[in-house]
C-alpha cells in the first residue's frame, strides 16, 4: 500500500511509526537509565532510530545508510560505534520499553486477564563465524545437526492478544570458534559475556527476576520440556510465579504420587484414562520434590494430535486451574515461535554482519524493539479502543470524501440494488440496514444519523 502524502507537521509526526513509538514511550528517558545517553556528538535517540528504521528496509543497515546519506548528518562510523558501545545496558533498555508497552496494553484488557511470561530458545546461526566473538558450535534440534552461532534464549510477555520481547541472552559455550576478549565483569559488556557462559535454565530464571524487578507483571511462566524440571518449578515458585509447562516423559525425572516416586509414564500407566473425545486423557495431582521441599503439581495428559498412539504431559503449579484452562494457557506459548519466525525471516535478525559480541547483542535488541513497534501497530489496528484522536487526525487525508459520507453512499447503493427485489419489502430492507448500521462504531452511527 502506498504511503499517503502528509501535508502538515502534525500528520508528519504520525507518518513515522518509529519516531512516534520512541516519542510515545519516552526513549530519551529510557536511554539515560540504560547508560546510553551521549555526552557529545549525536544523541542516542537519533542514531538508534536510524538503526531501527534500517531493519524495515530491503537491505542491510549500511545499504540503508548509503541511500539516506544526503539526509543524515552523521557518518556510518557513528552507528557502528553505537552498536559496539560496551557501556550500554541493552537488556535494561529493552526491559524498560517492554514495561511501558505492557502497561499500555493493560489498559486495553480486563483486569481478570491472565498475563504470562514465555521462555524459549532458538538457534542464532552465523554460518561464517570464524571471527565472530563468542560463537560456538550449537546443536540445532530442528535441523538435527551442529551449526555455528549462538543459542538465542528469549523471555517474552503476552496478554493473549499481543506478544512483547522482554529480555534475552545470546548463550555461548565451551568450544568457542573465536573467543571474546577479556573484559572487566563489573561492566555491562562483562556481565553480558559472563551470562553467555552460564547454564540456560539459570539464565532463564535470571531474566524472569530482572523482568519482575522492573515491574513487568505476569501471573504465569510458560515453557516447554527443555526448561521443565522440579528445580525450575521450585525456583519460580519462590519468585511468586505459577508455571504451566510441558514436562518430559523420561525415567530420569520423578514426581511423588501416592507417597511413591514415579516418572510420568508410570503415573499414566497406573491410572484409568478418560473415554470418548475428551481434550485430555488423565489429570492427577502430584508433587515435584527438590531436597526437603516439594511443589504441588497438576499433571494433565493430553492426546497428541499428530500421533494418536502418543500423549503429551502438561504441568501446572497452580492446582486450582481446570484442565481446559491449563491447555488453553499453554497454547499461548506459540506466540514466541511466531516471534522467532518474524525476527529471522522478516526483521533480518541473523543478517547482521558485525563480529563483536556487543554489536550482535545491540542489533538483536534493535530487532526486538522493531517487533515491539509492529506489535503496537497491530494492536491499535485491531482494537477500536485505540483509534481515538489519531483516527480523526489521519482520516482527513482522504480528501475525496469523508468516511461517513462514503458509508452513506454505500448504503444508498445497497438500497437501490435491492429495490427491484420483490422478495424484500421496505420494512425488511429497513431492518437489514438498521442491523448493519448498529454494527458500526458509535461515532460513525451518529454521523450517519445526521446525514439521514
Amino acid at each position: 500500500m502506498k504511503i499517503i502524502t502528509q501535508t502538515t507537521q502534525t500528520k508528519d509526526h504520525y507518518s513515522n511509526p518509529v519516531k512516534t513509538f520512541f516519542d510515545r514511550f519516552d526513549l530519551t528517558t529510557v536511554s539515560r537509565q540504560a547508560n546510553a545517553a551521549r555526552t557529545k556528538g549525536f544523541s542516542f535517540s537519533v542514531v538508534f532510530s536510524f538503526i531501527v528504521q534500517s531493519i524495515f528496509s530491503n537491505g542491510s543497515t549500511y545499504r540503508f545508510y548509503q541511500k539516506q546519506t544526503s539526509h543524515l548528518p552523521f557518518s556510518d562510523k557513528t552507528f557502528r560505534n553505537l552498536l559496539n558501545d560496551s557501556r550500554i545496558n541493552w537488556q535494561k533498555l529493552l526491559l524498560l520499553l517492554a514495561k511501558a508497552v505492557s502497561v499500555y496494553f493493560a489498559t486495553l484488557t480486563a483486569d481478570s486477564r491472565r498475563n504470562v511470561f514465555i521462555i524459549d530458545d532458538s538457534m542464532y546461526a552465523r554460518t561464517n563465524a570464524k571471527k565472530v566473538e563468542g560463537a560456538t558450535l550449537q546443536y540445532d534440534h530442528a535441523k538435527k545437526k551442529y551449526v555455528k552461532g549462538f543459542r538465542f534464549l528469549q523471555l517474552g510477555w503476552s496478554d493473549g492478544n499481543s506478544f512483547l520481547p522482554v529480555a534475552f541472552s545470546l548463550l555461548s559455550g565451551k568450544n568457542q570458534i573465536c573467543e571474546t576478549p577479556s573484559t572487566d565483569q563489573r561492566t555491562n559488556s562483562g556481565k553480558r559475556q559472563a551470562q553467555a557462559h552460564r547454564k540456560g535454565t539459570d539464565v532463564a530464571v535470571e531474566l524472569v527476576i530482572n523482568a519482575l524487578k522492573q515491574g513487568i507483571q505476569a501471573d504465569y511462566v510458560l515453557f516447554d520440556t527443555w526448561f521443565s524440571s522440579p528445580k525450575m518449578f521450585h525456583q519460580l515458585k519462590e519468585l511468586g510465579c505459577y508455571c504451566v509447562a510441558m514436562v518430559k516423559r523420561t525415567k530420569k525425572v520423578h514426581y511423588r504420587f501416592d507417597g511413591q516416586s514415579m516418572d510420568a509414564k508410570e503415573i499414566f500407566q497406573l491410572n484409568k484414562k478418560r473415554r470418548g473425545r475428551s481434550r485430555y486423557l488423565l489429570s492427577v495431582s502430584v508433587e515435584a520434590v527438590v531436597g526437603e521441599n516439594s511443589v504441588p503439581l497438576k499433571l494433565v495428559f493430553v492426546r497428541n494430535r499428530n500421533k494418536r498412539n502418543e500423549y503429551l504431559v502438561l504441568a501446572s503449579t497452580d492446582t486450582s486451574l481446570t484442565e481446559d484452562e491449563i491447555i488453553q494457557l499453554y497454547g499461548r506459548r506459540w506466540a514466541i515461535e511466531v516471534y522467532f519466525k518474524m525476527c529471522k525471516h522478516y526483521l533480518k535478525l541473523t543478517k547482521y554482519q558485525g563480529l563483536s559480541y556487543d554489536g550482535i547483542f545491540a542489533y538483536t535488541t534493535a530487532v526486538a524493539i522493531a517487533y515491539m513497534i509492529l506489535a503496537v501497530q497491530e494492536r491499535e489496528a485491531s482494537d477500536d479502543r485505540t483509534i481515538g484522536e489519531l483516527f480523526y487526525l489521519l482520516i482527513d487525508e482522504l480528501s475525496e470524501i469523508p468516511v461517513a459520507e462514503a458509508i452513506r453512499q454505500l448504503v444508498d447503493l445497497f438500497k437501490e440494488v435491492l429495490t427491484d427485489e420483490y422478495v424484500l419489502d421496505e420494512l425488511i430492507l429497513d431492518n437489514i440496514l438498521c442491523k448493519f448500521i448498529a454494527q458500526l462504531p458509535k461515532s460513525l452511527q451518529k454521523q450517519l444519523i445526521c446525514f439521514a
